[in-house]
């Protein structure tokens, strides 16, 4: 007697639909978070894989900072399915397509080493920041799979 399981292991299906191509990545994550200090005048914007990352930032340095919360982003989320941190700052750069003054912004990349993305700027660039934030946790499933296929061609 031949067992269902025996038989159902030897069945592949492929799904080509876009779902079914993201299925994937389905385990890659990237996670957004900002903070904001109205003593400093100062923002800041983290990107990472793994949010356990934002325990590593010095407490000293982000001790008057104070998170902003998704109802002042405007948005149900803070992370983004199917795309790493790494694909998000390929695809939209440093500065997420946001023009910052480069003199008051701090660009520190630690996503080679399995830490985070931390982008500081203004406070007043803050609502342009929180734009871009908004657009790309907003992204089509179409827009992420063009990403991944990009991000995986310049490798």
């Amino acid at each position: 007697m031949v067992s269902v399981k025996k038989i159902s292991e030897g069945i592949k299906t492929t799904d080509d639909s876009l779902f079914g191509l993201l299925s994937s990545y389905k385990p890659h994550t990237a996670y957004f978070r900002i903070l904001a200090s109205t003593e400093e005048k100062r923002a800041v914007l983290l990107i990472t894989d793994n949010p356990r990352c934002w325990l590593r930032l010095p407490a000293e340095r982000y001790a008057a900072y104070a998170p902003v919360r998704r109802q002042e982003l405007g948005a149900t989320k803070l992370s983004v399915k199917y795309l790493t941190a790494a694909n998000i700052v390929r695809t939209f750069g440093p500065t997420l397509g946001v023009s910052l003054p480069k003199k008051k912004t701090t660009v520190v990349n630690e996503l080679d080493q399995g830490g985070c993305f931390l982008l500081e700027f203004p406070i007043d660039d803050l609502p342009l920041v929180l734009q871009a934030v908004r657009k790309i946790i907003t992204l089509s499933p179409q827009r992420k799979y063009e990403i991944i296929e990009t991000c995986l061609t310049e490798i």
